[in-house]
């Protein structure tokens, strides 16, 4: 004779709607009665079987009453626990029907919250009239789930099988056999048999979680327990060892097991919207260590290492902080989640493991103070010498919030750090792209153990398929993978130069395989990689867009047939449909670029957004209800991408949105052409609100870029953007912005968003980032751009005006421009003063220097290629290692220049003077067999020669270019501008990949290295 409490309540006239707002007591007081008439009926725990009561229902009942369900078993457990101990396989039967109800609410929660295609056909509505008959009329009439449910009543569980249970949890024969009755009850409400063992699986993932809180907040009742999740284990502070069966009543810090128990049970998130979690696909990494001693590397060759295992071989060392390193996409945060994961549920007390996302920190007085700002409960007291020791999982030192004081908040923060790491004995794990500590702090000497993540290799390749085709079927990941074979992606030396790294980056492989599951990754994207390299990154994105949203629809329509049990894999219209609720998908993407751009301007990564909007695509987004105290309050969310290289591109849609509408025109009331923003104040005041920010990233600039040169199919015009944004930089570099208080009307707007720039700040941020895309219009139009004017016209020439620029953004960091502008090719630079600037490593090809003023430049490893220096003045110039190939040096000043590293066979040296230059012996006689004088009193006596006309520049100067657009001269070459359908983006240097791939995979014996596809 089975116990059923909802018979019990029914009998009794309590409806399950009423217990939801039932206190602990009376919740306790509704438990105390059950176990009475459980005594009078002889009944024993075993008899309890909630799970199977909730199994056995639809779901839209279950979802109004497995909390209260779950709750009352939690209850019915402690009730009983005081009448008599329970036995451990009893303890075990009840704790685990606990822990998988609250396992199951939270995947059914995640369900809805992506509107998945199944639950709507399980939301039928019930009859009203049904509700009011005979209870049992309301169960699930299937014959399979019926025929599970009677293995699970009565329980049945010995002592072997619950240690088992226990032992093993997710590979255990009890959840196994629970698991076969979800399964049979997901298929039976609607979802597809393999969505549904989907969902199941991401359940067992974060089951341990689950049964962890439910053990510790039954401690007493559940004491035979506790040791199977690592309860009531001290460290010897001999050892430094656990030690097992210590005193029942010793105390749990319900605050940490809870914290704990919420890293275990991360692991059933769904992995962006599909049906699995990240750790149902992830492979195992590896990385490449990072040796200190370059003559180390010289000795002993570096070979990369597995991720995991190099990071756990740092827990023994606490003397060094370790630095993963990697660009976004390459798995830092998820191997995070999962190493956090392992070490909570493994090898707690040892180490107890704590993830910090460093975007969440507000800068405190102190380390400890700075990392509580992230944290829901009071880190300090964790970190203190009596509790086990802590991992510290910091990730994402690149996404530090910004500061009014700059970049020296971050600085101090990782001074911070290295107190904190000398005084503690805990161990600090960072993530961080590479660039970014060299960025924040280069002065400060941490001891560090870096590795870099490496691209996926043959064998990284062959798991992830195995594991796609777990998740998907055999069939798609074969087809997949043949694509890729067939199209030579694989290859060491592919001919799609951009597309084939992106292959190797776990996130872009995942994208990929979305894409070519549903045929939107084809050889039409092939030839466009082929042909136009760098629109390969626009077009995926572009893609995973028209994926989501079934919008905008272009072309031919390729339709595909689902088979029966797979709709679940694809994008269907009913889960288009449920995305959209009735929106047009245009109004939906708007939102998104709108939500996207507020993010980029609170330099947060996450803003709060209040009141109510529309839902937003789980793809793209992440949201998170914010609760508060006051119940008046206005509901508050937290919103951030779901992943920064998806947030990239949303950014750069709305970021070339706004640059396009400074180019469109309206009609006047007599038929004359204006444009929109018209007046020289309202294009500055949204320009200031569009790039006062922040850097602009050189990701978002590309993909705008790369936007708006589709975009000329559509009427726009680069032409008419480059000569507007000119038009605000003379007037920016005069001051004329500052002066007429426009940076501070833009200060209002950033501060709305968190965002603490200062004026400044802000003033610097829109220099920089019009200069910035000035330089990439050139590119595009190659209308030459003289960033400093005409040095034939004195009135407009402003020799200063990039050395100006260069020192302003130093208050956004030390070297701002100099590591974020990576060339200034085919610029006309005549005449301008870069006085002791940074210049290392850009690219100034084809760029006329002549008589620029570059005394104590750094141009160490610039690429002064075919340069125009006739008559520059590089005295203690720093020339290290620059390639000055067939640069023109006619007349340059080049006294105690340094020359080291240089290659001057094809310079030409005619009348230079290299008095004092540093360089070899056989460079100076290279160099005066090409006419470079030694002496300077020979380059004095030649500048006193009578003036030459000058020569004429490889590139013309450009005067100041008004616009009228009431012209016939001019209106035609002005189009009309058309809306935005797409983007592409930067893509890594290839020479990252260039690994030899010579393996095969788990797909037959196809080698995926096979330079013959090219």
């Amino acid at each position: 004779m089975n116990l059923s409490i909802r018979h019990w309540l029914a009998e009794r006239y309590i409806a399950i709607n009423q217990i939801r707002g039932f206190s602990a007591g009376q919740l306790a007081g509704i438990a105390y009665r059950i176990v009475q008439d459980m005594e009078v009926k002889s009944l024993m725990p075993f008899d309890i079987c909630t799970l199977v009561e909730v199994l056995e229902l639809p779901l839209g009942i279950v979802w109004e009453e497995i909390s209260v369900i779950s709750q009352l078993t939690e209850n019915l457990l402690r009730s009983l626990s005081q009448k008599k101990p329970l036995k451990r396989n009893e303890g075990t039967w009840l704790a685990f029907q606990i822990a998988y109800l609250q396992a199951l609410q939270t995947i059914l929660k995640q369900e809805v919250s992506l509107q998945r295609p199944w639950l709507d056909r399980a939301s039928i509505p019930i009859q009203a009239q049904i509700l009011k008959e005979d209870v049992g009329k309301l169960t699930l009439q299937d014959s399979q789930l019926q025929g599970l449910l009677k293995t699970l009543t009565p329980g049945k569980l010995t002592d072997t099988q619950a240690e088992q249970a226990l032992s093993l949890v997710a590979d255990s024969l009890l959840v196994q056999q629970i698991n076969h009755a979800v399964i049979a009850w997901l298929v039976a409400n609607g979802a597809e048999e393999y969505e549904a063992k989907l969902l199941t699986q991401r359940l067992a993932n974060s089951l341990p979680g689950d049964i962890l809180v439910v053990v510790t907040e039954n401690a007493a009742p559940l004491a035979q327990l506790q040791k199977f999740f690592r309860l009531g284990i001290s460290l010897s502070p001999i050892l430094n060892a656990p030690e097992v069966g210590s005193p029942v009543g010793e105390k749990i810090d319900l605050h940490r097991e809870h914290y704990r128990a919420s890293l275990i049970k991360n692991l059933s998130m769904p992995l962006l919207i599909e049906s699995f979690s990240l750790k149902d696909i992830y492979v195992p990494q590896k990385g490449l260590p990072i040796e200190e001693s370059i003559f180390e590397q010289e000795k002993k060759p570096v070979k990369p290492v597995d991720l995991k295992i190099w990071a756990q071989q740092q827990l023994a060392d606490l003397e060094t902080i370790a630095m993963i390193e990697s660009e976004p996409g390459y798995g830092k945060t998820s191997f995070c989640q999962l190493w956090a994961a392992q070490i909570a549920q493994e090898f707690y007390p040892i180490w107890m493991p704590i993830v910090i996302r460093l975007r969440d920190v507000t800068y405190g007085k102190t380390f400890t103070e700075t990392l509580n700002s992230a944290f829901d409960v009071n880190l300090s007291t964790w970190l203190e010498q009596q509790n086990p020791p802590c991992l510290l999982l910091l990730d994402g030192l690149d996404e530090l919030p910004p500061s009014a004081h700059g970049i020296r908040t971050k600085a101090i923060f990782i001074q911070q750090l290295l107190n904190f790491k000398s005084q503690h004995r805990h161990k600090i794990v960072l993530t961080s792209r590479s660039t970014t500590l060299q960025e924040i702090a280069p002065e400060i000497p941490l001891p560090l153990k870096r590795i870099i993540i490496q691209p996926l290799d043959v064998d990284e390749f062959k798991q992830w398929f195995q594991q796609w085709a777990k998740v998907q079927s055999l069939a798609i990941a074969q087809n997949f993978f043949t694509f890729l074979k067939q199209s030579g992606l694989f290859a060491s030396q592919s001919r799609f130069t951009e597309l084939s790294p992106l292959v190797r980056q776990p996130l872009m492989l995942h994208l990929l395989g979305i894409l070519h599951r549903d045929g939107l990754l084809d050889d039409e994207v092939l030839q466009l990689a082929a042909n136009t390299p760098k629109s390969s990154l626009l077009e995926i994105y572009h893609r995973l867009s028209r994926w989501l949203l079934g919008y905008p629809l272009i072309g031919e329509i390729k339709t595909m047939l689902l088979r029966s049990g797979s709709a679940h894999i694809h994008r269907t219209p009913e889960a288009i449909a449920n995305l959209l609720a009735n929106r047009h998908p245009q109004d939906l993407l708007e939102q998104m670029q709108a939500i996207a751009l507020k993010i980029l301007h609170s330099q947060r990564h996450q803003i709060n957004l209040a009141g109510e909007f529309n839902p937003l695509p789980g793809f793209y987004f992440k949201i998170q209800n914010l609760e508060s105290s006051d119940k008046s309050a206005e509901k508050t969310n937290l919103i951030e991408f779901s992943h920064i290289k998806l947030g990239e591109f949303l950014c750069a849609k709305a970021v070339t949105a706004e640059l396009i509408l400074l180019t469109q025109c309206q009609n006047e009331a007599y038929g004359s052409l204006t444009f929109v923003l018209d007046s020289p104040s309202s294009v500055a005041q949204h320009i200031y609100n569009l790039l006062g920010y922040g850097i602009l990233s050189q990701e978002i600039e590309e993909l705008a870029i790369a936007i708006l040169r589709r975009e000329q199919k559509h009427k726009f015009s680069f032409e008419v953007l480059f000569q507007r944004l000119l038009s605000f930089w003379r007037a920016y570099c005069q001051g004329c912005w500052l002066d007429k208080g426009i940076v501070h009307k833009a200060l209002t707007h950033f501060h709305a968003l968190q965002n603490p720039v200062n004026v400044e700040q802000v003033n610097a941020a829109v220099g920089l980032n019009v200069f910035l895309l000035l330089c990439a219009c050139y590119r595009e139009t190659k209308i030459p751009f003289c960033p400093c004017g005409n040095p034939l016209n004195l009135t407009e020439f402003n020799p200063e005006a990039l050395s100006v620029l260069i020192a302003r953004t130093t208050v956004l960091h030390k070297s701002a421009f100099a590591t974020r502008i990576k060339s200034l090719a085919g610029l006309n630079l005549s005449g301008a003063s870069l006085l002791q600037v940074m210049l290392t490593g850009v690219n100034l090809e084809q760029t006329n220097l002549s008589n620029a003023e570059l005394i104590g430049t750094n141009l160490a490893g610039a690429n002064l290629q075919q340069a125009n220096l006739t008559g520059a003045n590089l005295q203690q110039a720093n020339l290290t290692g620059a390639n000055l190939q067939q640069a023109n040096f006619t007349g340059a000043n080049l006294q105690q220049a340094n020359l080291m590293g240089t290659n001057l066979n094809s310079a030409n040296l005619t009348n230079a003077c290299l008095f004092d230059a540093i360089l070899t012996e056989a460079d100076k006689k290279l160099a005066a067999d090409n006419g470079a004088l030694f002496s300077k009193e020979s380059f004095q006596r030649l500048k006193n020669l009578p003036s030459l006309p000058p020569q004429p520049s490889h590139q013309p100067f450009l005067n100041t270019v008004k616009i009228t657009l009431n012209t016939d001269k001019n209106w035609p070459k002005l189009p009309a501008i058309g809306v935005i359908e797409s983007s592409e983006g930067t893509i890594l240097p290839v020479g990252l990949y260039d690994e030899d791939v010579e393996d095969e995979t788990v797909f037959g014996n196809d080698s995926i290295d096979d330079s013959n596809t090219d």
